[in-house]
């Protein structure tokens, strides 16, 4: 929750599985259709990015859902995210200026296997604690005491695989409870919480079988209570909650395809202005030739980003109109420019035959209708990144302007690329966590 709520408090200001390469076939080094109808598209914006990653760690393998919270309460965007089969979760406290410090003392420092972190005050002593999912290990809250030190509070939650987790107070009686998404069979499961660390299942209506990538609480229907949106292994899905732990699903026009696996990362906020929570998703389908608009409008339903409007009925619509097709792993949503209408940025590839470092990082500008523009020019790359995980969007120099984290991570090293003659790749555990800093041209 607090990862999302970082990224609409400054607009209102203002204005699955192990795998590491899916989608690439290893075999064609040739340059894909969609990298070049993408170049021919983006539009320059005024956005620029420069990094402001110092001190983030430029190792190990960053499979995870990221999250931005204020740790130590003095104003500025801290970061947590999980390691891959190396040393667990950690924390960084920022400054402002694109430096960061190590604050994880009390996390574990054995081999988790990634997953993902979201922040919240589980007992409401004013300090930001951690909730972790771990692929291999399950779900796991720690409380912190506002310098960067944590203690377990994880009493009564799974102990299965967990891909991501969500907090919020689904049961309004003042305590943060979550929910969590499964690594393999367990699906989509929530819990309250006690305000002490203790926590008690309420799954009720949620599908509680197979697994996803991807969890998030939001009030979709307005009625104060918390709802579930999830990247769920049959598609994206939501569920409405009542307020007492008892869940409703409400998926109406959402896809759901034969091959399950194929939705990666979910990220919900008004994207059209008409008051309602909407939906976004990466997918991995094949492109589909429908589904845009007018046949002359450019293949943009299935292999990219997806976009769920939300109905004043609590159906979906698609409205892709302008997204490209791409290999997309992570997504998040935001105003970027400061126009007043929510942005979405994506994580993953173009080229989506290859493997290897052909990652980037997308930023989509929207225009309050369902439209969807790819900004040019703003020093985001757009390939020669390894893997792309998670991204978030917060603040963090509070200059107004939305700042971009993700996490990355892969086995090869991100200057081989699949197909390149006579190259072998460098195998071992590469990755880095990167922070962009945004400005917008006066």
């Amino acid at each position: 929750m607090m990862r999302r709520l970082l990224v609409f408090l400054t607009v209102a200001a203002v204005g699955a599985g192990c795998s590491l390469m899916p989608g690439g076939s290893g075999t064609d080094a040739a340059p894909d259709a969609t990298q070049t109808a993408a170049a021919k598209t983006a539009a320059s914006s005024g956005l620029t990015y420069e990094k402001a990653s110092n001190g983030l760690p430029t190792g190990k393998i960053w499979k995870s859902q990221i999250a931005f919270g204020d740790i130590n309460a003095d104003g500025f965007a801290d970061l947590a995210a999980i390691s891959r089969l190396a040393d667990g979760p950690w924390a960084w406290i920022g400054d402002g200026q694109g430096n960061w410090t190590g604050a994880g003392q009390g996390l574990p420092r054995e081999q988790f296997c990634g997953g993902g972190v979201d922040f919240t005050d589980i007992n409401n002593d004013g300090h930001l604690d951690l909730a972790i999912a771990d692929h291999c290990k399950g779900v796991f809250v720690f409380v912190g005491d506002g310098q960067g030190n944590w203690r377990g509070a994880s009493s009564g939650l799974p102990t299965i695989g967990s891909e991501d987790v969500t907090v919020g107070d689904f049961n309004n009686d003042g305590c943060a409870d979550l929910a969590s998404v499964a690594a393999q069979e367990e699906g989509v499961r929530a819990f309250y919480g006690n305000c002490e660390g203790v926590w008690k299942e309420s799954s009720d209506g949620l599908s509680i079988d197979e697994w996803g990538n991807g969890i998030e609480f939001v009030d979709f229907n307005g009625d104060g209570n918390l709802d579930i949106a999830a990247a769920y292994s049959a598609g994206p899905r939501a569920w409405l909650g009542d307020g007492k732990g008892n869940w409703e699903e409400s998926s109406v026009g959402l896809p759901a395809p034969d091959i399950h696996g194929l939705y990666w990362g979910i990220a919900t906020g008004d994207l059209n202005g008409d008051g309602r929570p909407d939906m976004v998703s990466g997918s991995q389908m094949p492109p589909q030739p429908d589904g845009c608009g007018p046949p002359s409008d450019k293949v943009c339903v299935g292999g990219g980003v997806e976009v769920f409007l939300q109905k004043e009925d609590g159906s979906w619509e698609f409205s892709n109109r302008g997204l490209e097709s791409m290999n997309t792993l992570g997504v998040a949503i935001g105003d970027l420019n400061n126009d007043g209408n929510a942005d979405i940025v994506a994580v993953g590839k173009q080229a989506l035959s290859q493997i290897g470092g052909v990652y980037g990082v997308f930023p989509y500008l929207g225009d309050g209708k369902g439209n969807w523009t790819l900004a040019s020019d703003t020093g985001l790359p757009s390939t020669g990144l390894m893997r792309s995980w998670g991204v978030q969007m917060a603040d963090i120099n509070k200059d107004g302007v939305l700042d971009i984290g993700v996490a990355f991570g892969d086995f090869v090293h991100p200057s081989w690329k699949s197909g390149k003659a006579g190259m072998n790749p460098q195998r071992g555990h590469f990755g880095r966590m990167e922070v962009w800093r945004g400005s917008i041209a006066k």
